[in-house]
């Protein structure tokens, strides 16, 4: 399910707690994960609370003295099993937050990361599936200090992962877990993920997908210096061999790497593709800017995206014909490379002799703009093409560029990416500028149709 993602055995020692009720599905989860785990090669050992009632705690019963010291124990075990070269999954109730905070302090002291997943579901539905029929020992009196029927359960106030097990199968609960421990790194570790210590996981995906980006314009750039033809889509927008091209070698990559995250590429679109693209997804603009393309100016660019629950959390966006790279993720901030040199970005406060305006070198009702940005200062007007508007305000070269008519998501997603990770905004563009400056809403992603409203790109 995850090829391609491990790029190194070597990982951070690591203790993944999943904690909830009985009934809950922690044993469930934590033998999905890994059976996850070991299709990567990676060297897993789970403990289970009725494995250790069985074991080294079977002198313990189930007062809070002896559920704290069961949890002590398991964690004590945890700490040095993780030091021996493996993830450790723990499923134990460990219902105290004071005895996970213990459990935390003992597993952060030996080195190893702590990795609290709140494995959730309501009571009535784990005493439902009761599997041990325990519940009902309890309700009827045979069993005390009980957790959820005479004993409390405090659920984790910050944990990593909560997660629904009513909600969603073993499948996508297992996915999730593994999404965090190879994709999202950890709270607590830097944002490096656990199993490649050595590289955030977000940086080293940028820097795989610059090499991508950069193939897509080496192809882009062997059709510029021909004479290359130009057709036109079913919307009316020109499309030429570059744009495909491009595209193609673009998809096949992002397949290898992330081959279960769907990909949604604007050509592939074009031509009836129909994607459902989920809670992750790429967004692939091959040749944001065709126009600019076809008239040569050299304003165009290919623009790879990373969405997460609707919010672009990764991008790239590339110029050929300038080898200019805009790149950022939410964990790691922004950058350009160019001239060789790669240096950070952010954007900047408008100055107080007003704003640069950026437009579209190709497209604009410009007495409507001039409307929309009635009560602003403006101090200068920038005309130029592609994404490059959005990456420019990223990098504190312009403060506002507003956008009205139609774009797909495609269009936006890489440099709205860059932008977020510079500090930026890119805002729905509802009435005025300077409204939408003070109260706008983000532009989110995975619409109906991935068509984008009327927006607004501003620090």
């Amino acid at each position: 399910m995850w090829p391609g993602i491990v790029s190194s055995l070597k990982f951070k020692p690591t203790v993944v707690w999943f904690t909830g009720l009985s009934g809950a599905g922690k044993t469930t989860l934590s033998q999905g994960v890994a059976t996850l785990l070991r299709e990567q090669s990676v060297p897993v050992v789970t403990l289970d609370g009725d494995e250790l009632r069985a074991g080294p705690c079977r002198d313990l019963g189930f007062t809070p003295q002896d559920r704290a010291e069961n949890v002590r124990r398991a964690a004590v075990l945890a700490s040095e099993q993780s030091q021996s070269g493996q993830i450790v999954l723990v499923a134990l109730i460990s219902p105290m937050r004071a005895d996970r905070d213990i459990a935390r302090h003992i597993i952060e002291g030996g080195g190893a990361a702590f990795v609290e997943i709140f494995v959730d579901a309501p009571l009535s539905v784990a005493e439902a599936r009761d599997p041990k029929g325990l519940y009902k020992r309890a309700r009827r009196g045979e069993l005390r200090h009980f957790t959820g029927v005479d004993a409390p359960y405090e659920a984790p106030i910050a944990p990593t992962l909560a997660i629904r097990t009513d909600a969603e199968s073993p499948e996508q609960s297992a996915s999730r877990v593994m999404e965090i421990l190879l994709v999202k790194g950890v709270k607590g570790t830097e944002g490096f993920s656990v199993l490649n210590p050595s590289v955030p996981f977000n940086f080293q995906l940028l820097e795989d997908l610059i090499a991508v980006a950069r193939r897509a314009g080496d192809v882009i750039m062997d059709i510029y210096a021909t004479d290359f033809a130009v057709e036109e889509k079913r919307d009316d927008s020109p499309v030429t061999a570059a744009d495909e091209r491009a595209e193609a070698v673009i998809t096949a990559a992002l397949r290898q790497m992330t081959p279960d995250i769907p990909i949604v590429a604007e050509e592939a679109m074009a031509a009836g593709k129909q994607v459902s693209p989920g809670r992750q997804f790429w967004l692939v603009d091959p040749l944001d800017g065709t126009k600019e393309f076809v008239s040569r100016n050299g304003e165009f660019t290919v623009n790879i995206a990373l969405i997460s629950d609707g919010v672009p959390v990764l991008g790239v966006v590339y110029a050929p014909v300038t080898d200019t790279v805009f790149a950022g993720s939410e964990d790691d901030g922004a950058y350009i490379v160019d001239a060789g040199a790669k240096r950070a970005i952010s954007v900047r406060n408008i100055p107080d002799a007003g704003a640069v305006v950026l437009t579209s070198r190709s497209h604009g009702d410009y007495e409507v703009l001039h409307k929309r940005l009635e009560g602003q200062t403006i101090a200068d007007w920038r005309l130029v093409g592609s994404s490059l508007k959005i990456c420019l305000i990223a990098a504190g070269e312009g403060d506002l560029y507003p956008r009205l008519g139609r774009t797909m998501e495609w269009d936006t997603a890489a440099g709205h990416a860059v932008l977020r990770a510079a500090g930026g905004r890119l805002m729905v563009l509802e009435g005025a500028v300077v409204d939408t400056l003070q109260a706008g809403r983000e532009l989110g992603y995975g619409k109906p149709g991935f068509e984008n409203p009327n927006f607004l790109a501003c620090a």
